[in-house]
Protein backbone atom coordinates (compact mmCIF):
# COMPACT_ATOMS: atom_id res chain seq x y z
CA UNK A 1 0.00 0.00 0.00
CA UNK A 2 1.86 3.57 -1.18
CA UNK A 3 1.89 6.25 1.57
CA UNK A 4 -0.37 9.32 0.43
CA UNK A 5 1.21 11.65 2.49
CA UNK A 6 5.26 11.87 1.94
CA UNK A 7 7.18 12.69 4.51
CA UNK A 8 5.12 11.87 7.48
CA UNK A 9 6.27 8.67 9.59
CA UNK A 10 4.13 5.59 9.17
CA UNK A 11 1.71 4.65 12.00
CA UNK A 12 2.56 2.00 14.17
CA UNK A 13 1.14 -1.66 13.19
CA UNK A 14 -2.11 -2.53 15.74
CA UNK A 15 -1.20 -4.71 18.94
CA UNK A 16 -1.90 -8.40 18.49
CA UNK A 17 -4.27 -9.40 21.01
CA UNK A 18 -3.62 -13.13 22.46
CA UNK A 19 -6.85 -15.25 23.85
CA UNK A 20 -5.86 -17.24 26.91
CA UNK A 21 -6.86 -21.04 27.04
CA UNK A 22 -9.46 -22.90 29.53
CA UNK A 23 -7.48 -24.77 31.74
CA UNK A 24 -7.81 -29.17 32.07
CA UNK A 25 -8.60 -28.36 35.43
CA UNK A 26 -12.06 -27.16 34.94
CA UNK A 27 -12.84 -29.97 33.11
CA UNK A 28 -13.07 -32.12 36.21
CA UNK A 29 -16.36 -30.27 38.05
CA UNK A 30 -17.76 -29.74 34.78
CA UNK A 31 -17.57 -33.76 34.70
CA UNK A 32 -18.76 -34.49 38.39
CA UNK A 33 -21.72 -32.13 37.34
CA UNK A 34 -22.88 -34.02 34.78
CA UNK A 35 -22.12 -37.18 36.57
CA UNK A 36 -24.59 -35.80 39.78
CA UNK A 37 -27.02 -34.94 37.36
CA UNK A 38 -27.18 -38.25 35.70
CA UNK A 39 -27.26 -39.91 39.05
CA UNK A 40 -29.72 -37.71 40.14
CA UNK A 41 -31.68 -38.15 36.88
CA UNK A 42 -31.64 -42.03 37.43
CA UNK A 43 -32.22 -41.95 40.68
CA UNK A 44 -35.26 -40.38 40.80
CA UNK A 45 -36.46 -41.97 37.61
CA UNK A 46 -35.63 -45.25 39.24
CA UNK A 47 -37.61 -44.45 42.56
CA UNK A 48 -40.63 -45.46 43.25
CA UNK A 49 -43.74 -44.51 45.17
CA UNK A 50 -44.35 -43.91 49.05
CA UNK A 51 -46.85 -45.53 51.07
CA UNK A 52 -48.32 -46.20 54.46
CA UNK A 53 -48.95 -49.05 56.32
CA UNK A 54 -50.62 -48.78 59.80
CA UNK A 55 -49.91 -51.06 61.77
CA UNK A 56 -50.87 -52.29 65.89
CA UNK A 57 -47.46 -52.28 66.53
CA UNK A 58 -44.17 -51.40 65.43
CA UNK A 59 -42.49 -54.22 67.39
CA UNK A 60 -39.32 -55.05 64.70
CA UNK A 61 -39.24 -52.22 62.48
CA UNK A 62 -35.92 -49.94 62.06
CA UNK A 63 -36.93 -46.66 60.16
CA UNK A 64 -33.53 -47.23 57.58
CA UNK A 65 -33.31 -50.66 57.98
CA UNK A 66 -36.49 -52.58 57.97
CA UNK A 67 -36.94 -54.26 53.96
CA UNK A 68 -40.15 -54.66 52.11
CA UNK A 69 -39.57 -58.05 50.71
CA UNK A 70 -42.21 -60.32 48.25
CA UNK A 71 -40.41 -63.97 48.01
CA UNK A 72 -37.27 -63.15 49.84
CA UNK A 73 -36.90 -59.86 46.77
CA UNK A 74 -36.44 -56.55 48.34
CA UNK A 75 -39.21 -54.07 46.97
CA UNK A 76 -38.43 -51.13 49.37
CA UNK A 77 -37.26 -49.90 52.74
CA UNK A 78 -38.66 -48.41 55.81
CA UNK A 79 -38.43 -44.55 55.29
CA UNK A 80 -40.16 -43.48 58.82
CA UNK A 81 -41.98 -44.81 61.99
CA UNK A 82 -44.90 -42.47 63.46
CA UNK A 83 -46.84 -43.11 66.37
CA UNK A 84 -50.58 -42.08 66.34
CA UNK A 85 -51.89 -39.16 68.92
CA UNK A 86 -53.63 -41.57 71.20
CA UNK A 87 -50.38 -44.12 70.67
CA UNK A 88 -52.98 -46.85 69.08
CA UNK A 89 -51.37 -47.21 66.35
CA UNK A 90 -48.19 -46.90 64.05
CA UNK A 91 -48.13 -45.18 61.06
CA UNK A 92 -45.08 -46.97 58.73
CA UNK A 93 -43.78 -44.74 55.62
CA UNK A 94 -42.51 -46.90 52.97
CA UNK A 95 -39.90 -46.06 50.32
CA UNK A 96 -40.98 -48.81 47.38
CA UNK A 97 -38.74 -49.70 44.23
CA UNK A 98 -40.47 -48.32 40.80
CA UNK A 99 -40.28 -51.88 40.08
CA UNK A 100 -43.33 -52.38 42.20
CA UNK A 101 -45.81 -49.93 41.57
CA UNK A 102 -48.04 -52.09 39.51
CA UNK A 103 -48.32 -54.32 42.64
CA UNK A 104 -49.74 -51.35 45.03
CA UNK A 105 -53.41 -51.88 44.64
CA UNK A 106 -56.23 -52.45 46.26
CA UNK A 107 -55.93 -56.15 47.94
CA UNK A 108 -52.32 -56.32 48.71
CA UNK A 109 -51.55 -57.26 52.15
CA UNK A 110 -48.34 -56.13 54.46
CA UNK A 111 -47.66 -58.19 57.35
CA UNK A 112 -44.24 -58.43 60.06
CA UNK A 113 -42.46 -61.50 59.34
CA UNK A 114 -41.17 -62.89 62.70
CA UNK A 115 -40.80 -66.54 64.15
CA UNK A 116 -44.61 -67.88 64.57
CA UNK A 117 -45.78 -71.71 65.45
CA UNK A 118 -48.51 -72.82 64.18
CA UNK A 119 -50.71 -76.04 63.64
CA UNK A 120 -48.61 -76.04 60.06
CA UNK A 121 -45.20 -76.20 61.50
CA UNK A 122 -42.87 -73.18 61.69
CA UNK A 123 -42.28 -70.16 60.08
CA UNK A 124 -40.43 -66.91 59.84
CA UNK A 125 -37.03 -68.60 60.87
CA UNK A 126 -35.01 -66.35 58.53
CA UNK A 127 -36.03 -63.66 60.59
CA UNK A 128 -33.64 -64.79 63.97
CA UNK A 129 -30.51 -64.44 62.08
CA UNK A 130 -31.42 -61.45 59.74
CA UNK A 131 -34.35 -59.75 61.47
CA UNK A 132 -38.09 -58.31 60.98
CA UNK A 133 -38.78 -57.35 57.87
CA UNK A 134 -42.13 -56.45 56.22
CA UNK A 135 -43.62 -59.33 53.74
CA UNK A 136 -46.40 -58.18 50.61
CA UNK A 137 -48.31 -60.07 49.00
CA UNK A 138 -49.59 -58.66 46.00
CA UNK A 139 -53.61 -58.03 45.54
CA UNK A 140 -55.59 -58.92 42.20
CA UNK A 141 -54.82 -57.27 38.69
CA UNK A 142 -58.17 -56.02 39.15
CA UNK A 143 -57.59 -53.67 41.78
CA UNK A 144 -57.34 -50.31 42.25
CA UNK A 145 -54.07 -48.18 42.75
CA UNK A 146 -53.57 -46.55 45.82
CA UNK A 147 -51.37 -45.91 48.23
CA UNK A 148 -52.54 -46.43 51.70
CA UNK A 149 -52.74 -49.65 53.07
CA UNK A 150 -54.05 -51.42 56.77
CA UNK A 151 -51.06 -54.00 58.09
CA UNK A 152 -52.08 -57.64 59.26
CA UNK A 153 -51.15 -58.90 62.40
CA UNK A 154 -50.88 -62.46 60.66
CA UNK A 155 -50.04 -63.73 58.00
CA UNK A 156 -53.06 -64.35 55.08
CA UNK A 157 -54.29 -68.06 55.18
CA UNK A 158 -53.77 -68.41 51.37
CA UNK A 159 -51.61 -66.09 49.64
CA UNK A 160 -52.75 -64.73 45.83
CA UNK A 161 -49.65 -67.07 44.08
CA UNK A 162 -51.70 -70.63 45.50
CA UNK A 163 -54.07 -71.40 42.54
CA UNK A 164 -57.66 -72.44 43.75
CA UNK A 165 -60.90 -72.08 44.41
CA UNK A 166 -63.11 -70.85 47.63
CA UNK A 167 -66.33 -72.05 48.50
CA UNK A 168 -68.92 -71.36 51.19
CA UNK A 169 -69.98 -73.55 54.03
CA UNK A 170 -73.15 -73.03 55.81
CA UNK A 171 -73.29 -74.89 59.48
CA UNK A 172 -75.59 -73.74 62.92
CA UNK A 173 -72.10 -74.30 65.27
CA UNK A 174 -68.59 -73.57 64.48
CA UNK A 175 -67.12 -76.05 67.01
CA UNK A 176 -62.91 -75.92 66.95
CA UNK A 177 -62.96 -74.97 63.61
CA UNK A 178 -61.17 -71.80 63.00
CA UNK A 179 -59.21 -69.64 60.44
CA UNK A 180 -56.21 -71.75 59.48
CA UNK A 181 -58.28 -75.33 60.14
CA UNK A 182 -57.05 -77.70 57.61
CA UNK A 183 -59.29 -78.82 54.91
CA UNK A 184 -59.29 -82.74 54.31
CA UNK A 185 -60.11 -85.08 51.11
CA UNK A 186 -59.67 -88.48 51.70
CA UNK A 187 -57.07 -88.01 54.64
CA UNK A 188 -55.13 -85.49 52.23
CA UNK A 189 -54.89 -82.04 53.04
CA UNK A 190 -55.95 -79.78 50.21
CA UNK A 191 -56.94 -76.66 51.61
CA UNK A 192 -57.41 -74.52 54.78
CA UNK A 193 -60.43 -72.32 56.24
CA UNK A 194 -59.68 -68.48 55.66
CA UNK A 195 -62.31 -67.34 58.12
CA UNK A 196 -66.40 -67.59 58.90
CA UNK A 197 -68.66 -65.19 60.18
CA UNK A 198 -71.69 -65.45 62.07
CA UNK A 199 -74.77 -64.35 59.75
CA UNK A 200 -77.33 -64.65 62.37
CA UNK A 201 -78.98 -67.17 64.85
CA UNK A 202 -81.72 -68.61 61.95
CA UNK A 203 -78.94 -68.67 59.58
CA UNK A 204 -76.03 -69.58 61.95
CA UNK A 205 -72.38 -69.86 60.68
CA UNK A 206 -71.20 -68.94 57.20
CA UNK A 207 -67.26 -70.84 56.81
CA UNK A 208 -64.97 -69.50 53.94
CA UNK A 209 -62.70 -72.20 52.83
CA UNK A 210 -60.03 -72.27 49.70
CA UNK A 211 -59.57 -75.50 48.19
CA UNK A 212 -55.90 -75.91 45.77
CA UNK A 213 -55.52 -77.09 42.89
CA UNK A 214 -56.11 -79.78 41.38
CA UNK A 215 -58.57 -81.08 44.04
CA UNK A 216 -60.85 -78.26 44.05
CA UNK A 217 -61.63 -80.32 40.96
CA UNK A 218 -62.91 -82.70 42.90
CA UNK A 219 -66.00 -79.99 44.48
CA UNK A 220 -69.48 -80.86 42.82
CA UNK A 221 -73.02 -80.74 42.80
CA UNK A 222 -72.84 -84.47 44.91
CA UNK A 223 -70.08 -83.23 47.46
CA UNK A 224 -70.46 -83.13 51.20
CA UNK A 225 -68.59 -81.33 53.49
CA UNK A 226 -68.44 -82.57 57.24
CA UNK A 227 -66.64 -80.94 60.84
CA UNK A 228 -63.33 -84.01 61.15
CA UNK A 229 -62.74 -82.18 64.38
CA UNK A 230 -61.89 -84.38 67.75
CA UNK A 231 -61.86 -88.00 68.26
CA UNK A 232 -64.58 -90.63 66.84
CA UNK A 233 -64.66 -93.90 69.13
CA UNK A 234 -66.77 -96.24 68.00
CA UNK A 235 -67.34 -100.10 68.87
CA UNK A 236 -67.76 -103.25 66.67
CA UNK A 237 -67.76 -106.00 66.14
CA UNK A 238 -63.69 -106.18 66.11
CA UNK A 239 -63.82 -103.96 69.10
CA UNK A 240 -63.05 -100.58 69.74
CA UNK A 241 -61.86 -98.38 67.20
CA UNK A 242 -60.60 -94.80 67.13
CA UNK A 243 -61.01 -92.70 64.34
CA UNK A 244 -58.83 -89.26 63.59
CA UNK A 245 -58.67 -87.31 60.45
CA UNK A 246 -55.16 -85.80 61.26
CA UNK A 247 -53.31 -84.21 65.27
CA UNK A 248 -54.07 -80.80 63.45
CA UNK A 249 -57.59 -81.70 63.30
CA UNK A 250 -57.51 -82.84 66.85
CA UNK A 251 -56.10 -79.52 68.32
CA UNK A 252 -56.79 -76.52 65.96
CA UNK A 253 -60.32 -78.23 64.24
CA UNK A 254 -60.80 -79.42 60.95
CA UNK A 255 -63.23 -79.95 57.74
CA UNK A 256 -63.29 -83.22 55.28
CA UNK A 257 -65.04 -83.57 52.21
CA UNK A 258 -66.04 -86.37 49.39
CA UNK A 259 -67.87 -86.64 46.75
CA UNK A 260 -70.44 -89.58 45.69
CA UNK A 261 -69.85 -91.91 43.19
CA UNK A 262 -72.39 -90.08 40.73
CA UNK A 263 -71.48 -87.20 41.78
CA UNK A 264 -68.23 -87.53 39.66
CA UNK A 265 -69.96 -87.34 36.63
CA UNK A 266 -71.15 -83.33 37.32
CA UNK A 267 -69.00 -80.55 37.06
CA UNK A 268 -67.03 -78.81 39.06
CA UNK A 269 -68.63 -76.66 41.43
CA UNK A 270 -67.77 -72.86 40.82
CA UNK A 271 -65.83 -70.65 43.04
CA UNK A 272 -68.10 -69.23 46.25
CA UNK A 273 -70.54 -72.20 45.86
CA UNK A 274 -72.51 -73.00 49.10
CA UNK A 275 -72.75 -76.17 50.98
CA UNK A 276 -74.14 -77.41 54.09
CA UNK A 277 -71.37 -78.70 56.41
CA UNK A 278 -72.61 -81.77 58.96
CA UNK A 279 -71.58 -82.26 62.00
CA UNK A 280 -69.85 -85.66 61.76
CA UNK A 281 -69.99 -88.29 58.62
CA UNK A 282 -72.74 -90.31 60.40
CA UNK A 283 -74.95 -86.78 60.03
CA UNK A 284 -73.76 -87.39 55.96
CA UNK A 285 -74.71 -90.78 55.62
CA UNK A 286 -78.38 -89.67 57.22
CA UNK A 287 -79.12 -87.03 54.80
CA UNK A 288 -78.99 -89.46 52.10
CA UNK A 289 -82.47 -90.59 53.24
CA UNK A 290 -84.70 -87.43 52.38
CA UNK A 291 -88.20 -89.29 53.32
CA UNK A 292 -88.67 -88.97 57.13
CA UNK A 293 -91.57 -89.90 59.54
CA UNK A 294 -91.63 -88.62 63.17
CA UNK A 295 -93.67 -90.51 65.57
CA UNK A 296 -94.50 -90.66 69.07
CA UNK A 297 -93.58 -93.33 71.35
CA UNK A 298 -94.31 -93.37 74.79
CA UNK A 299 -92.88 -95.26 77.75
CA UNK A 300 -93.76 -95.47 81.58
CA UNK A 301 -90.52 -96.44 82.78
CA UNK A 302 -87.02 -95.03 83.41
CA UNK A 303 -85.58 -93.87 80.13
CA UNK A 304 -81.68 -93.19 82.24
CA UNK A 305 -79.42 -93.47 78.92
CA UNK A 306 -81.93 -91.85 76.47
CA UNK A 307 -80.38 -88.76 75.11
CA UNK A 308 -81.39 -86.53 71.70
CA UNK A 309 -79.72 -88.30 68.70
CA UNK A 310 -79.64 -92.10 70.00
CA UNK A 311 -80.48 -94.06 67.53
CA UNK A 312 -83.61 -96.33 66.63
CA UNK A 313 -82.87 -99.55 65.25
CA UNK A 314 -84.42 -102.19 63.26
CA UNK A 315 -82.26 -105.80 64.44
CA UNK A 316 -79.52 -103.82 64.90
CA UNK A 317 -79.43 -101.27 61.70
CA UNK A 318 -80.09 -97.83 61.92
CA UNK A 319 -83.19 -96.49 60.70
CA UNK A 320 -83.75 -93.35 62.66
CA UNK A 321 -82.79 -91.14 66.15
CA UNK A 322 -84.24 -89.64 69.19
CA UNK A 323 -85.37 -86.04 68.52
CA UNK A 324 -86.54 -84.74 71.56
CA UNK A 325 -88.56 -86.52 74.64
CA UNK A 326 -90.37 -84.90 77.84
CA UNK A 327 -92.01 -85.43 81.21
CA UNK A 328 -95.48 -85.68 81.68
CA UNK A 329 -97.30 -86.44 85.00
CA UNK A 330 -100.63 -87.26 84.91
CA UNK A 331 -102.27 -86.10 88.72
CA UNK A 332 -105.52 -88.03 88.28
CA UNK A 333 -104.14 -91.03 87.46
CA UNK A 334 -101.12 -89.99 89.50
CA UNK A 335 -98.73 -91.72 86.57
CA UNK A 336 -95.50 -90.63 85.16
CA UNK A 337 -95.04 -90.88 81.39
CA UNK A 338 -92.25 -90.28 78.67
CA UNK A 339 -93.33 -89.32 75.55
CA UNK A 340 -90.52 -89.71 72.94
CA UNK A 341 -90.63 -87.83 69.02
CA UNK A 342 -88.67 -90.23 66.99
CA UNK A 343 -87.50 -89.16 63.28
CA UNK A 344 -87.64 -92.73 61.11
CA UNK A 345 -85.70 -92.87 57.50
CA UNK A 346 -88.06 -96.00 56.79
CA UNK A 347 -86.88 -96.20 53.72
CA UNK A 348 -83.74 -98.09 54.59
CA UNK A 349 -86.28 -100.93 55.22
CA UNK A 350 -87.26 -102.76 52.19
CA UNK A 351 -91.52 -104.01 52.38
CA UNK A 352 -92.48 -107.31 50.85
CA UNK A 353 -95.42 -109.42 51.05
CA UNK A 354 -97.32 -106.14 52.37
CA UNK A 355 -100.66 -105.25 50.27
CA UNK A 356 -100.04 -102.46 47.87
CA UNK A 357 -103.02 -100.67 49.57
CA UNK A 358 -101.26 -100.54 53.02
CA UNK A 359 -98.00 -98.94 51.33
CA UNK A 360 -98.54 -95.17 51.81
CA UNK A 361 -97.08 -93.68 54.78
CA UNK A 362 -99.76 -93.54 57.58
CA UNK A 363 -101.07 -97.47 56.03
CA UNK A 364 -97.92 -98.84 55.99
CA UNK A 365 -97.50 -97.95 59.78
CA UNK A 366 -100.76 -98.82 60.82
CA UNK A 367 -100.34 -102.49 58.61
CA UNK A 368 -96.82 -103.06 60.46
CA UNK A 369 -98.40 -102.35 63.79
CA UNK A 370 -101.22 -104.73 63.09
CA UNK A 371 -99.01 -107.58 62.09
CA UNK A 372 -97.11 -106.91 66.02
CA UNK A 373 -94.67 -104.25 65.27
CA UNK A 374 -93.80 -102.68 68.47
CA UNK A 375 -91.29 -100.16 70.10
CA UNK A 376 -89.11 -101.01 72.92
CA UNK A 377 -86.03 -99.84 75.00
CA UNK A 378 -83.43 -101.94 74.94
CA UNK A 379 -79.39 -101.57 76.27
CA UNK A 380 -77.52 -100.10 73.67
CA UNK A 381 -73.98 -100.77 75.69
CA UNK A 382 -73.69 -102.37 78.97
CA UNK A 383 -70.45 -100.56 79.55
CA UNK A 384 -72.06 -96.94 79.16
CA UNK A 385 -75.68 -97.86 80.44
CA UNK A 386 -76.54 -95.90 77.01
CA UNK A 387 -80.60 -97.00 75.45
CA UNK A 388 -81.63 -97.19 71.91
CA UNK A 389 -85.18 -97.81 70.68
CA UNK A 390 -85.57 -100.90 68.51
CA UNK A 391 -88.37 -101.91 66.60
CA UNK A 392 -89.05 -105.54 66.36
CA UNK A 393 -92.32 -107.75 66.08
CA UNK A 394 -93.76 -109.03 69.34
CA UNK A 395 -96.53 -111.51 68.35
CA UNK A 396 -97.95 -112.18 71.88
CA UNK A 397 -98.00 -108.21 72.22
CA UNK A 398 -101.54 -107.26 73.01
CA UNK A 399 -103.95 -105.71 69.77
CA UNK A 400 -102.96 -101.96 69.59
CA UNK A 401 -103.01 -99.22 67.29
CA UNK A 402 -101.35 -95.63 65.98
CA UNK A 403 -103.91 -93.22 68.48
CA UNK A 404 -103.19 -89.41 66.38
CA UNK A 405 -102.18 -86.47 69.02
CA UNK A 406 -102.22 -82.71 68.62
CA UNK A 407 -98.61 -83.37 67.39
CA UNK A 408 -97.48 -86.71 65.21
CA UNK A 409 -99.11 -89.89 65.52
CA UNK A 410 -98.83 -92.29 69.02
CA UNK A 411 -96.78 -95.61 67.63
CA UNK A 412 -97.22 -98.44 70.36
CA UNK A 413 -94.88 -99.97 72.79
CA UNK A 414 -93.86 -102.41 74.78
CA UNK A 415 -91.93 -102.93 78.65
CA UNK A 416 -88.82 -102.49 78.11
CA UNK A 417 -86.71 -106.28 78.28
CA UNK A 418 -85.57 -105.26 82.55
CA UNK A 419 -89.10 -103.75 82.87
CA UNK A 420 -90.56 -107.00 81.90
CA UNK A 421 -87.95 -109.51 83.29
CA UNK A 422 -88.67 -107.37 86.81
CA UNK A 423 -92.51 -107.82 85.97
CA UNK A 424 -92.12 -111.59 85.34
CA UNK A 425 -90.26 -111.90 88.43
CA UNK A 426 -92.43 -109.84 90.53
CA UNK A 427 -95.54 -112.18 89.47
CA UNK A 428 -93.83 -115.51 90.07
CA UNK A 429 -92.77 -114.03 93.83
CA UNK A 430 -96.93 -113.24 93.91
CA UNK A 431 -97.76 -116.81 92.99
CA UNK A 432 -95.65 -118.00 95.36
CA UNK A 433 -96.51 -116.21 98.09
CA UNK A 434 -100.25 -117.08 97.47
CA UNK A 435 -99.46 -120.76 98.15
CA UNK A 436 -100.34 -123.07 101.28
CA UNK A 437 -96.66 -123.24 102.09
CA UNK A 438 -97.76 -123.99 105.74
CA UNK A 439 -99.86 -126.75 104.72
CA UNK A 440 -97.32 -127.82 102.34
CA UNK A 441 -94.63 -128.13 105.19
CA UNK A 442 -95.89 -130.20 107.40
CA UNK A 443 -97.58 -132.75 103.97
CA UNK A 444 -94.12 -132.89 103.30
CA UNK A 445 -92.97 -133.94 106.67
CA UNK A 446 -95.82 -136.55 106.97
CA UNK A 447 -94.33 -137.98 103.64
CA UNK A 448 -91.02 -138.22 104.63
CA UNK A 449 -91.86 -139.89 108.22
CA UNK A 450 -93.46 -142.70 105.60
CA UNK A 451 -90.70 -142.99 103.68
CA UNK A 452 -88.77 -143.92 106.53
CA UNK A 453 -90.81 -146.27 107.96
CA UNK A 454 -90.75 -147.70 104.91
CA UNK A 455 -87.46 -148.22 104.43
CA UNK A 456 -86.95 -149.94 107.71
CA UNK A 457 -89.73 -152.28 106.62
CA UNK A 458 -87.61 -152.90 103.37
CA UNK A 459 -84.33 -153.41 105.48
CA UNK A 460 -85.64 -155.79 107.78
CA UNK A 461 -87.55 -157.60 104.87
CA UNK A 462 -84.88 -157.33 102.66
CA UNK A 463 -82.14 -159.60 103.61
CA UNK A 464 -84.48 -162.74 103.99
CA UNK A 465 -85.78 -162.24 100.50
CA UNK A 466 -82.39 -162.08 99.16
CA UNK A 467 -81.43 -164.86 100.76
CA UNK A 468 -84.17 -167.05 99.39
CA UNK A 469 -83.28 -165.82 96.13
CA UNK A 470 -80.08 -166.90 96.22
CA UNK A 471 -81.51 -170.66 97.27
CA UNK A 472 -83.31 -170.36 94.23
CA UNK A 473 -81.14 -169.69 92.21
CA UNK A 474 -78.83 -172.30 93.63
CA UNK A 475 -81.58 -174.89 93.01
CA UNK A 476 -82.00 -173.46 89.94
CA UNK A 477 -78.72 -174.66 88.92
CA UNK A 478 -78.79 -177.90 89.95
CA UNK A 479 -82.55 -178.45 88.09
CA UNK A 480 -80.92 -177.31 84.63
CA UNK A 481 -77.58 -179.76 85.54
CA UNK A 482 -80.42 -182.34 85.80
CA UNK A 483 -82.56 -181.59 82.80
CA UNK A 484 -78.97 -182.28 80.74
CA UNK A 485 -78.31 -185.40 81.98
CA UNK A 486 -81.94 -186.67 81.24
CA UNK A 487 -83.15 -184.93 78.58
CA UNK A 488 -79.28 -184.07 76.22
CA UNK A 489 -78.27 -180.92 75.75
CA UNK A 490 -80.41 -180.19 71.71
CA UNK A 491 -83.81 -181.19 73.50
CA UNK A 492 -86.66 -178.69 73.79
CA UNK A 493 -87.22 -179.38 77.41
CA UNK A 494 -83.78 -178.15 78.46
CA UNK A 495 -83.39 -175.01 76.17
CA UNK A 496 -86.70 -173.91 77.30
CA UNK A 497 -85.61 -174.59 81.09
CA UNK A 498 -83.03 -173.14 80.77
CA UNK A 499 -84.47 -169.78 79.48
CA UNK A 500 -86.36 -170.24 82.28
CA UNK A 501 -83.94 -169.97 84.72
CA UNK A 502 -81.84 -167.14 82.70
CA UNK A 503 -85.03 -164.92 83.41
CA UNK A 504 -85.36 -165.97 86.71
CA UNK A 505 -81.16 -165.39 87.41
CA UNK A 506 -81.83 -161.55 86.10
CA UNK A 507 -84.74 -160.76 87.79
CA UNK A 508 -82.68 -161.84 91.00
CA UNK A 509 -80.19 -159.52 90.23
CA UNK A 510 -82.37 -156.62 89.22
CA UNK A 511 -83.94 -156.82 92.88
CA UNK A 512 -80.41 -157.20 94.49
CA UNK A 513 -79.45 -153.83 92.53
CA UNK A 514 -82.59 -152.38 93.73
CA UNK A 515 -82.05 -153.20 97.27
CA UNK A 516 -78.51 -151.87 97.19
CA UNK A 517 -79.24 -148.81 95.76
CA UNK A 518 -82.34 -148.08 98.22
CA UNK A 519 -80.00 -148.94 101.00
CA UNK A 520 -77.30 -146.17 100.06
CA UNK A 521 -80.31 -143.70 98.75
CA UNK A 522 -83.58 -143.85 100.61
CA UNK A 523 -84.90 -140.40 99.40
CA UNK A 524 -84.98 -141.65 96.01
CA UNK A 525 -88.76 -143.13 96.98
CA UNK A 526 -89.71 -139.52 97.05
CA UNK A 527 -87.37 -137.63 94.23
CA UNK A 528 -87.00 -140.43 91.83
CA UNK A 529 -83.86 -141.33 90.80
CA UNK A 530 -80.84 -138.59 90.34
CA UNK A 531 -79.16 -138.35 87.21
CA UNK A 532 -76.00 -139.11 86.62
Amino acid sequence: MTDLQPGLPPSPAAPTIRRRRMSPIWALPIVAGLVAAWLGYTTFAGQGPTITISFKTATGLVAGKTLIKHHDIELGLVDAIVPAPDLSSVTVSVKMNKTATQLLREGTHFWVARPRISLSGLSGLDTLVGGSYIEMDPGPAAGKNTRSFAGLEEPPVVQSDVIGTTYILTTEKIGSVGSGSPVFFRGIEVGQVINYQFAGVAKGFSVRIFVRQPYDSYVREGTHFWNASGISLTTGADGFKLNIESLAAVIGGGIAFDTIDTGHAVAAAKADTAFVLFDDHAAVEESSFTSRTRVIVEFDGSVRGLDVGSPVEMLGIRIGRVVEYHLVIDAATKKIRVPVVIELAMERAQILNLPSAQLGNGALAMGLVSLGMRAQLQTASLLTGQLLIALDFFPDAPPATITLTDTYPKFPTVPAQMVAMTRSVGAILDKLAALPLDDLTKNLGSTLDSARALLKTTDASGKPLLASLQQTSDAAQLILQSIKSGYGEDSQVRSEAATLLIQLQAAAKSITTLANYLDEHPESLLRGKASP
